[in-house]
């Protein structure tokens, strides 16, 4: 029996679906094997490993744009600083990493966040333990990923360009189409009878908005222009962990039949199953599920600096549309509830997207490497 290591952070709920998926896949080719999804820095209990990575990461999302930018601009103006400090917040993890790998004894470490890659590359020391790693963007890349991986997954072009640049060889690099969870894909139950659980008209567009895992960004002004000026459609916000922002959705917008608030959800799917038309936030999770279901996004958020190279991907490749200001978000989601054909180029792009799954790709890598 082989013994698989999936290492995520909580830093978004993104990594952890790269994770479960790719799991999955494993399982279905060999379902003998041990699978073990691990949140590194709560399994390790390190909590400078989690105050770099998680803490700071939501504290990062809540900050003004132009601060965010300049912290970005920093990193490419002073990449070996900026690595430097990273590392020595590895100092106090990296034994115990190395710990866990001598007790565990893993046959492959598959990793789904580069600060996951980093410490398993200086845990591992001389064990010979292949350390694969999915870079999980769409158009970004930073000095950061270069991370120690002996195979890096990209999802496009772009990125690999990008980490040539910062000096991984291509010999290491594999091409794998989009990722998402099977289960997301599934489509046992008709779309409308999603829309009657959610209370929502058979007959209106349903839009899903969608703030990210922490629930970030100025939504009410979008949600407030929704109630005024769109009529036969329907619109589910998805407030991720910011419960406050919930409880301000549900009393604010408690008499409007069109507005649906929902908190964090483990499993969206049933949501994702009622849309016609996907907006929000664009991490890479959430644009990969969008471009993979078929789904037309609505771009209205960039979450960090890193989310506008996703956003230009979404609109460059055609799977959608940039609407930044409430303003813009109505006037496209009024001509799609008014004339569905109005996306018809969107949908015929969304069509032609390679219907294999990144996540059994690297499934079948994996299970090719260790037989």
């Amino acid at each position: 029996m082989r013994k698989i290591l999936l290492p995520y952070l909580s830093a978004g709920h993104g990594h952890l679906v790269l994770a479960q998926a790719i799991a999955h896949y494993i399982l279905l080719e060999r379902p003998d094997w041990e699978i073990r999804i691990m949140d590194a820095a709560r399994e390790l209990q390190d909590d400078l490993m989690k105050k770099t990575f998680e803490d700071t990461w939501r504290v990062f999302l809540g900050m003004p744009a132009f601060l965010s930018r300049f912290l970005f601009f920093m990193e490419r103006l002073f990449p070996r600083i900026v690595l430097a400090f990273n590392r020595r917040s590895f100092r106090t993890a990296v034994p115990k990493a190395a710990a866990f790998l001598d007790e565990y004894r893993p046959d492959l470490v598959m990793s789904t966040h580069w600060a996951c890659t980093h410490l398993f590359s200086m845990a591992r020391g001389s064990r010979d333990i292949p350390l694969y790693y999915i870079y999980g963007e769409l158009g970004a890349t930073y000095s950061l990923i270069n991370c120690g991986a002996d195979v890096y997954f990209t999802l496009t072009p772009r990125i690999e360009k990008g980490l040539s640049r910062i000096g991984i060889e291509r010999t290491r690099m594999q091409r794998i189409p989009l990722v998402v969870h099977p289960h997301i894909l599934e489509n046992g139950v008709p779309k409308e009878e999603f829309k009657r659980r959610l209370g929502i008209p058979a007959s209106n567009l349903a839009v899903v908005l969608s703030l990210g895992g922490e629930g970030i960004g100025h939504s009410m002004r979008f949600i407030d222009a929704f109630v005024r000026d769109v009529r036969n459609a329907s619109l589910v916000v998805l407030t991720g962990r910011n419960h406050e922002l919930l409880l301000r959705v549900r009393k604010k917008f408690r008499g409007a039949k069109n507005v649906v608030g929902l908190g964090f959800l483990d499993d969206i799917s049933s949501v994702i199953a009622a849309a016609d038309v996907l907006a929000g936030k664009t991490g890479t999770g959430y644009a990969m599920m969008a471009i993979k279901k078929g789904l037309p996004l609505i771009v209205t958020h960039i979450g960090a600096p890193n989310e506008r190279e996703n956003m230009r991907f979404v609109v460059e490749s055609g799977y959608g549309w940039y609407c930044p200001t409430p303003r813009r978000f109505v006037r496209r989601v009024k001509l799609m509830a008014r004339d569905r054909a109005s996306s018809r180029d969107v949908m015929d792009r969304l069509e032609a997207v390679d219907p294999q799954n990144g996540a059994r790709t690297i499934a079948a890598a994996i299970v090719e490497r260790l037989g």
